[in-house]
């Protein structure tokens, strides 16, 4: 439920219920003082009786009234009066007759009534008022009619309303305090229940807000409710769970980066080590040949190449991984670029010793959107990772293409030793090298395919590796078809 259809809701019991409870107490104290709730009727006026019949002191009154017209001198016979006494008792109900300003005739339960305090001659009443008469009330049925010899005649039907009028003057008070109590008390809880179905969520979202305040992501808080502050609950826990990935995210790039500045640090070192001491060796003439001397200079310009080579790849590593690289993109047939690479790589190939094979379908599409020279970048960094470390006598490798509605794949395999299991995970990290013994052997900044991967995610395609130990390595380049749209799928 909405916190506006809860107000609306309560608001709307805060006026219905007071008054649902105040009728209902009036009527258990109207029940106890009169002792029946039907007996109301019989002091109220007649034009608040709904009743489609008449009752029954109406007919008696009318009948009166008809008398008058039709006989008044034998309405007004003590016989005739007289009889009446049994119909008045049924009715609980007195009668009085005036008769030029002097009473005729009245009943026994009327004896304290005199005839000043009677309504004057001509204020006809047929239906039933409230009269206050002394120190009573009394519902009447007032008629006035003339005699032949010009006499006034008032016929007063009158009932004893006064436990009526002091219930009403002894209990208003009461069921007007009872009234505001009610109304006060029920407003109260109301009030109470709503506010506490409000504040209560909001102080949990307070205390959760606290925790964020002083760094602990890990406090959960869970909407219970599907109201404005239940959806504002769920978004604060979305923007926790946001904000605590955001956090390691940024904490891994702060581990990242500490670890980038300490490989930097050991792979510069290195070199400059070595450079340091062939220097020394030609400054203290233990290079005392011309021989000793070209090697030393020699070894001193590899490692100079070596340290540019990984001055390079940091810089590209860093460009990339701030997004400074512009890429060129063109659509090109993926199988002949491939073809002119292979081509030209086979010369330098068959001096190591390698044999080269690449496969494809010819009838395949290999239409790719692709950088030329961020791809031959691409190629150049996985085949001479796998060159690095392939150490048998036969060299292999084997380049397979095919191309489905939505993707070209391009696998790269090798013959060499292959790459540990547990190493796979982590192999397209940067700096990361899967044997450092074999790795000072073979050199190389352990950027070659971080540096892959992320030019490969720039052209929106995937790029995975799968190996085996001492069957070899192949890695599946998967670029987007440029003949359809679609998403990569590996």
């Amino acid at each position: 439920m909405s916190i506006k259809l809860r107000l609306i809701l309560s608001n709307i019991a805060m006026i219905t219920v007071p008054i649902i409870l105040f009728m209902i107490t009036s009527f258990l104290l109207m029940i106890v003082f009169l002792g029946d709730i039907r007996e109301m009727a019989n002091f109220l006026p007649e034009s608040h009786n709904y009743h489609k019949t008449k009752q029954e002191d109406t007919l008696f009154f009318l009948e009166l009234k008809e008398k008058s017209a039709v006989n008044p001198i034998e309405l007004l016979s003590k016989e005739y009066l007289e009889s009446l006494n049994s119909g008045l008792s049924s009715i609980d109900s007195g009668l009085m007759i005036r008769k030029n300003d002097e009473i005729f005739y009245r009943t026994d339960d009327l004896e304290k009534v005199r005839a000043e305090e009677l309504p004057v001659f001509g204020t006809e009443r047929s239906f039933r008022s409230l009269e206050e008469i002394g120190e009573q009330t009394f519902a009447m049925k007032q008629h006035d009619f003339y005699l032949q010899d010009g006499s006034e005649v008032s016929l007063f039907l009158m009932r004893d309303a006064s436990p009526w009028n002091q219930f009403v003057r002894t209990f208003f008070p009461i069921l007007f305090g009872l009234c505001l109590l009610i109304l006060i008390a029920t407003n109260g809880l109301l009030a109470y229940f709503v506010s506490k179905s409000i504040i209560t969520p909001i102080n949990q979202l307070k205390k959760a807000a606290h925790f964020i305040k002083t760094g602990d992501l890990e406090h959960s808080i869970t909407a219970v409710r599907n109201d404005e502050i239940g959806q504002l609950t769920q978004a604060f826990e979305e923007m926790r769970l946001q904000l605590k990935q955001s956090h390691e995210i940024q904490k891994q790039y702060e581990d990242n980066r500490k670890e980038l500045i300490a490989h930097i640090s050991h792979d510069l070192k290195t070199p400059i080590t070595s450079i340091k001491g062939y220097i020394e060796g030609i400054r203290d003439g233990i290079a005392d040949t011309p021989e000793k001397r070209t090697r030393y200079i020699q070894t001193i310009y590899t490692k100079a190449v070596d340290m540019d080579h990984l001055i390079d790849e940091l810089f590209l590593f860093s460009k990339l991984d701030l997004g400074k690289i512009p890429f060129e993109f063109e659509r090109i047939d993926i199988k002949d670029y491939l073809t002119d690479y292979f081509e030209e790589l086979s010369f330098d190939l068959r001096k190591q010793n390698v044999d080269l094979h690449f496969q494809f379908a010819p009838q395949g599409h290999y239409y790719v959107s692709a950088d030329r020279e961020k791809f031959k970048r691409v190629l150049a960094n996985i085949i001479n990772n796998s060159l690095k470390y392939m150490d048998k006598d036969k060299k292999e490798l084997i380049i397979t293409m095919h191309s489905t509605d939505k993707n070209v794949e391009i696998s790269i395999a090798d013959n060499g030793p292959g790459i540990p299991e547990e190493s796979i995970p982590f192999i397209f990290n940067q700096f990361y090298r899967a044997e450092q013994s074999r790795n000072k052997l073979t050199g190389g900044s352990g950027l070659g395919l971080s540096i892959a991967k992320m030019i490969i995610e720039e052209h929106n395609g995937l790029i995975k590796l799968e190996s085996t130990l001492n069957v070899g390595t192949k890695i599946t380049i998967c670029l987007p078809n440029d003949t359809c749209a679609g998403e990569t799928v590996l």
